[in-house]
């Protein structure tokens, strides 16, 4: 075997990172994170471990539209260049007490996002970007999926309600 070359180097990359607050029901969308991770198949076996619903059970919920619709018009009407995209999944989760999420990314995803239900001190990192978000009623991040993220452990006993989705490229 000859090697004639071999690079091992890190390349700067755009990305999106987005980060605002919506006025939300928290009572509909606790309620109804509660509700589906009862009968989900896949409960701690994802990167949250924690409780997790099915992954598309938010994708034809009314008011979860309502606020992806508004997330959807400030891109449109902004100047960030954009493939086109739609929503493949959006899924609940609560994180309990001793429960966290698994440093991970969402490719092949093309953008990805969560929307916090509660305030709760258990912050989402972005090591690569050095950015962080403190979940608070209606917070809500948007970002490009290949952004490795995670959030330590739960140390508190108070659940943490986030509802996460994945917008993929149209092909």
């Amino acid at each position: 075997m000859i090697i004639d070359k071999e690079i091992i180097s890190q390349i700067s990359r755009d990305y999106i990172f987005i980060s605002g607050v919506f006025d939300i029901d928290t009572k509909y969308f606790k309620k109804r994170i509660e509700e589906g991770v009862q009968s989900s198949s896949i409960n701690y076996k994802t990167n949250v471990v924690g409780q997790h619903t099915e992954w598309e059970f938010f994708n034809n919920d009314k008011k979860f539209m309502t606020l992806l619709f508004q997330i959807n018009d400030y891109l449109k009407n902004s100047n960030i260049k954009l493939y086109a995209y739609h929503l493949k999944e959006a899924w609940g989760l609560i994180e309990n007490f001793g429960e966290y999420t698994k440093k991970h990314d969402h490719l092949p995803a093309y953008l990805s996002g969560s929307l916090y239900i509660n305030d709760h001190y258990q912050k989402l990192y972005f090591p690569e970007i050095n950015q962080e978000i403190t979940p608070q009623k209606g917070r809500f991040v948007l970002f490009s999926s290949f952004l490795i993220h995670h959030t330590n452990r739960n140390l508190k006993h108070e659940k943490k309600y986030a509802v996460s989705f994945n917008f993929d490229y149209n092909l």
